[in-house]
């Protein structure tokens, strides 16, 4: 039998396209043809060649090896043993005819009791099916066949790939295969850790989007055939970007994972979790009643969220807002359905964030209202279209001007000017706002510059610095570079952050006034009032000015409240050093009251509308 599967062996090793280690490439395959050749040399120095071997007829084998019957034991070991695989003969009712192997670890039985016994004697009912299938198969075909089957052997591999390809050799009139067995328990392995990277988040584990949509795919068919439904949630945190700007990246990325094993405790292990990037999250859950399940669903969440994340030293407050779209109530297309998700979230978003909002076309036609408004924003800041204009501020006792505030301004080509009330919010929730805000700042600088230049007198010129803006630790060093490229005076520049703004962030606020004071810039406090910050509160950063908010002024002379809020308030400021401007001044009785007040300063529609740069320049230069 030995010289028959010698034979098979050299005529058919290039038909199954195996080398020691991997699929065969040029050189391994050489390696493997020099090892051959050299166990040929060593049996008895007769320098046949492989490629002469497959050329022989059996006559001519059966020649050869009468010559060299001593050598053919030694060259089958050195093929088998070059090749690492397990080797069987098999016929076509699966009886094992040879078992030759140089790594009997491999063998699932020792190789005595595995020859002259069937595949059924051998393997569990399951298994041997499957390879005779396969063997009558490859026979059937005259093709090569390959399995890949899983089975537990004492040497701790699992996994084995099974090449069969049939043979010439007829045993007892039936026809006859060859076996080669090797072991991808490693490559299978790699295989699954490969297959995971590219379907799974590195950072959280969970799903990626790939792998979300297709399991929506899947979700989907099924409510299809069993009339179920199913919601996807579209979760985005809030105020991440400032945790993760402000604290950095590991505790960002920790803040994460933690976020995902709440997420993990109110969902079961059959809903699918996906991070989609950055603090978006998407949640897919089969097999709900009705929408008010997806309703209590999101309310788990958020109550999840309400109680801090301890993460590196650091006790974090944050919350989330939830988009909720339900299928097949919203319809039945999977793109579309996350689509809906997320408009619905940045729905949530505006309305507060903390909060979950229901997919509604209503909700829908407003949201893309608001996202095609932000690509415009995003194009208007690449094409120049914003630009500042200037409102003057006098001083209540002589009527001196005393500064200006720097407003931001969009001019669209296509719809012309677009209300600041309009686009700014959009600005806040896209992101948006922190380069908005450096550039505000930026400009404003160059014209501060400019305006010295000329020896123009000014006291000051105010510009607004957003809430994230004044989150991002960096800010005192961004602004110091802008005031060093401009060649802008910081003691000219007054820098206005909103109340609520210091009061809420108020240690990360703390630093950046320190850094942005050190500098020389000048802080107020704008529209003061309206965040529910005492004066006592305020005394513990280094500010110069309060602007009373312009919703108390607007009741002057018609509610007494507002009346006594505001001589409280010039009246604490004054205590504690600090000069107050009021903003929204309109008529005459309200500027009247201001200066019966003591306020300092007013800013407003009875004094000078803002005004474009020209304009401004030339009150500069009359006054």
């Amino acid at each position: 039998m030995n010289e028959e599967l010698h034979r098979l062996l050299t005529r058919q090793l290039r038909k199954l396209s195996l080398s020691p280690d991997q699929p065969p490439e040029p050189a391994s395959w050489q390696e493997l043809l020099s090892r051959i050749d050299q166990a040929y040399h060593d049996a008895d120095q007769d320098r046949y060649t492989l490629e002469r071997s497959l050329t022989l007829s059996s006559e001519e084998m059966q020649t050869l090896y009468q010559r060299q019957k001593s050598s053919y034991e030694t060259r089958l070991h050195a093929i088998v043993g070059a090749l690492h695989d397990l080797l069987f003969l098999n016929d076509e009712d699966g009886l094992y005819l040879e078992v030759l192997t140089a790594r009997n670890d491999l063998l699932y039985r020792p190789a005595e009791e595995i020859k002259g016994k069937t595949i059924h004697d051998i393997f569990p009912p399951e298994m041997a099916e499957q390879f005779l299938s396969t063997i009558h198969k490859a026979l059937q075909s005259q093709t090569l066949q390959v399995i890949e089957y899983n089975l537990n052997i004492p040497s701790g591999s699992d996994w084995f790939e099974a090449r069969i390809m049939p043979t010439e050799l007829m045993v007892n009139g039936k026809q006859t295969v060859i076996c080669l067995v090797r072991d991808i328990s490693e490559l299978r392995r790699s295989r699954e850790a490969l297959k995971h990277m590219a379907t799974h988040d590195p950072l959280t584990g969970q799903a990626n989007r790939k792998l979300f949509e297709e399991r929506l795919d899947q979700a989907l068919s099924r409510a299809t055939r069993t009339g179920h439904a199913g919601t996807v949630m579209f979760l985005d945190l809030d105020r991440f970007k400032i945790i993760n700007d402000s604290l950095g990246h590991a505790v960002g990325d920790e803040l994460l994972k933690q976020v995902t094993g709440r997420l993990k405790e109110v969902c079961r292990t059959e809903d699918t979790i996906a991070r989609l990037g950055g603090d978006e999250f998407a949640l897919l859950i089969e097999d709900i009643d009705s929408k008010a399940d997806a309703e209590h669903i999101a309310d788990k969440i958020l109550q999840r969220f309400s109680a801090p994340f301890f993460v590196q030293g650091h006790d974090l407050d944050i919350t989330a807002s939830i988009g909720i779209t339900l299928f097949p109530l919203h319809g039945n297309d999977g793109s579309e359905l996350i689509r809906q998700a997320d408009a619905t979230m940045y729905s949530a978003k505006n309305a507060g964030r903390n909060c979950y909002r229901l997919f509604s076309h209503a909700i829908s036609q407003r949201d893309q209202a608001a996202f095609s408004l932000e690509r415009q924003l995003r194009r208007a800041i690449v094409n120049d279209e914003l630009f500042l204009e200037y409102q003057p501020q006098f001083r209540l006792s002589d009527g001196q001007l005393t500064g200006l505030e720097a407003l931001v301004r969009w001019r669209s080509p296509g719809r012309g000017l677009i209300s600041p009330g309009e686009f700014i919010p959009i600005a806040e929730t896209s992101g948006l706002i922190d380069e908005i805000g450096l550039w505000v700042f930026h400009s404003a600088c160059e014209q501060a510059a400019a305006w010295d230049k000329e020896e123009l007198e000014y006291c000051r010129l105010a510009i607004n610095i957003s809430r994230r803006q004044l989150m991002h630790n960096h800010l005192g060093h961004s602004l110091a570079e802008v005031l060093a490229a401009t060649g802008a005076r910081a003691s000219r520049l007054e820098c206005e952050i909103t109340e609520s703004a210091v009061i809420e962030e108020a240690s990360v606020a703390s630093h950046n006034l320190l850094a942005m004071s050190q500098l020389g810039l000048q802080l107020a406090i704008d529209d003061f009032g309206t965040g529910h910050a005492s004066l006592a509160n305020l005394k513990r950063f280094p500010l110069n000015r309060l602007k009373i908010d312009r919703t108390f002024v607007n009741d002057v002379g018609r509610d007494p409240d507002d009346e006594a809020i505001i001589r409280a308030t010039v009246y604490l400021a004054h205590g504690l050093g600090l000069e107050v401007i009021a903003e929204g001044v309109e008529n005459e009785i309200q500027k009247g009251f201001l200066r019966e007040t003591g306020c300092d300063e007013i800013q407003g529609y009875l004094c000078g509308r803002p005004m474009p740069v020209e304009q401004a320049t030339a009150l500069l230069r009359k006054d």
